[in-house]
């Protein structure tokens, strides 16, 4: 729920790392343009910057793992190279989703 006893409206910040796989760029070495990726990534940035994620649709549960997962389903579409996304709630705690193929392990 987005509110505290009080009433009042409440939010949480994450971390969110991207990690990519694939054929390495012989020239740039990169698998994909840093600039390429914060572009895919900039709509769904926005759709959970300074917004109830209750209210997305998507995401069944208010825990990191929903929100990876839901991160996940929007931008694998938009970079095929994506294997991993770790969502920090802290320094210390978070999870992480690897991918291979059509398939994703959680790591806690």
């Amino acid at each position: 729920m987005p509110f505290d006893a009080a009433g009042n409206y409440t939010g949480h910040s994450y971390l969110i790392r991207l990690m990519l796989q694939g054929s390495v760029d012989r020239v740039m070495g990169w698998v994909l343009d840093f600039g390429d990726v914060k572009d895919r990534f900039k709509p769904i940035y926005r759709q959970l910057d300074h917004n109830p994620l209750d209210k997305l649709s998507g995401i069944h549960a208010a825990d990191a793992g929903s929100v990876a997962e839901w991160v996940h389903g929007e931008l694998k579409p938009l970079v095929p190279e994506l294997s991993r996304i770790d969502l920090m709630e802290t320094p210390h705690q978070g999870v992480s989703l690897t991918f291979r193929g059509d398939m994703q392990w959680p790591l806690l």
